[in-house]
């Protein structure tokens, strides 16, 4: 699929929204720049500015994907732009968006951090929390907290994610547009909600109790309220359809630590949040090719992924999928509904049936499935089976 940059306009909003820009083209660095030495290899056909302020570009110059450059300068402190030397360029040192490519820093200041910094892939799977931050409708998240904190989640720039992982999978998420099908689309916005769902989930594998849950259901009283009356229920009843087979970890966590047939596999996975942490930290990526099956129709991604099994060896999920702007607060609203909808209407056992989402103004349908009482998966489809019946019908 060709590239396709955004314009003007766009690059500089979002090179706005992660920091002040405060920095023009030309031999001398501007007083917030600093100083690298490393390499760059671009995985896009991005422009090369020599003033990413005024957008300058002599020669329509773009990367070419699959090269090495050599990089001299960020922007600022862990900048959103990085200063390249392009042979056959004139002149040679142009600016590109960092995201268009993977930095690799030998020399720096103590200040900056590259992309392959990160632990070591084979260690056991802690509660290893990425960055992320609210911009949003929900309540704003404290900057920071303790730094001895295990679970600590920081606002990084204008609050979105943003990969920092030293894993080699392919993103989920990037600012690099694509056109409609793009499968990486920009990354999700989280709010107050979301972060404490994260926070439930922890590492790449942990357990969810339900006490955690409850003691999250108090610590929010609208919102329990509002899921309460979505439920027309008790919180027992309510707890107890999320934990009683697994659907709160199934659906928000994802579950990389079951194994089939000597192979691991990922059960669940399909909250925006989860699948943005999980690239920050390089416990999953997208599949690329081989058994991989792409829907993309926004806000339904629908693709393959490739994740970090336990033994520190590589997992692979054909299909997987989740619905883009669909927050933590939206699913449990969601699911919920559907839950109480379809115990009407689904007998004992496994059953499932099709939802209507409506969600800021983009209508879908979503798969819900049902166990004994219990809420087992919730996930988008965008080719539902249509003799499916619909939730309560």
């Amino acid at each position: 699929m060709p590239f396709r940059t955004r314009a003007l306009a766009a690059l500089a909003l979002t090179a706005g929204l992660l920091g002040a820009l405060g920095l023009a083209g030309g031999p001398r660095p501007a007083a917030a720049a600093v100083a690298i030495e490393g390499t760059f290899t671009a995985r896009a056909e991005c422009p090369a500015y020599q003033s990413f302020n005024a957008g300058t570009n002599p020669g329509l110059v773009t990367l070419t994907p699959g090269t090495v450059y050599g990089a001299f300068e960020l922007n600022r402190p862990q900048g959103a732009w990085v200063r390249l030397r392009i042979p056959g360029a004139t002149p040679q040192e142009r600016w590109v968006a960092r995201e268009c490519g993977r930095l690799e820093v030998y020399g720096m200041s103590e200040t900056v951090q590259p992309d392959v910094v990160g632990p070591d892939p084979q260690t056991p799977l802690e509660p290893d929390i990425g960055t992320v931050g609210p911009v949003g409708t929900d309540t704003p998240v404290a900057p920071l907290l303790p730094p001895d904190t295990t679970r600590t989640l920081a606002p990084l720039g204008d609050g979105t994610l943003i990969s920092r992982s030293p894993r080699t999978f392919p993103w989920f998420f990037d600012r690099i547009d694509q056109g409609p099908e793009d499968p990486t689309p920009p990354p999700p916005v989280l709010g107050e909600i979301d972060v404490a769902v994260l926070e439930m989930c922890g590492g790449w594998g942990d357990p969810v109790p339900e006490e955690a849950f409850t003691a999250f259901l108090d610590a929010h009283p609208a919102l329990r309220g509002s899921v309460l009356a979505t439920l027309r229920g008790d919180q027992v009843t309510l707890v107890d359809a999320w934990f009683d087979e697994d659907g709160f970890r199934h659906i928000f966590c994802g579950e990389p630590d079951t194994r089939d047939d000597g192979r691991w596999r990922l059960g669940g996975l399909h909250y925006m949040g989860r699948y943005a942490q999980a690239q920050l930290n390089g416990w999953a990526g997208r599949l690329e090719g081989g058994c991989s099956v792409v829907e993309i129709d926004p806000p339904i991604y629908t693709e393959g992924v490739v994740f970090r099994a336990p033994d520190g060896t590589t997992g692979v999920k054909c299909i997987n999928g989740y619905a883009l702007g669909l927050t933590a607060s939206d699913i449990l609203h969601e699911v919920t509904k559907a839950y109480r909808l379809a115990r009407g209407t689904l007998g004992p056992g496994t059953n499932a049936c099709r939802h209507r989402v409506l969600d800021d103004g983009h209508g879908y349908e979503a798969v819900f499935v049902m166990r004994d009482d219990a809420i087992v998966t919730f996930y988008p489809d965008a080719t539902p089976d249509e003799s499916m019946p619909y939730c309560g019908e």
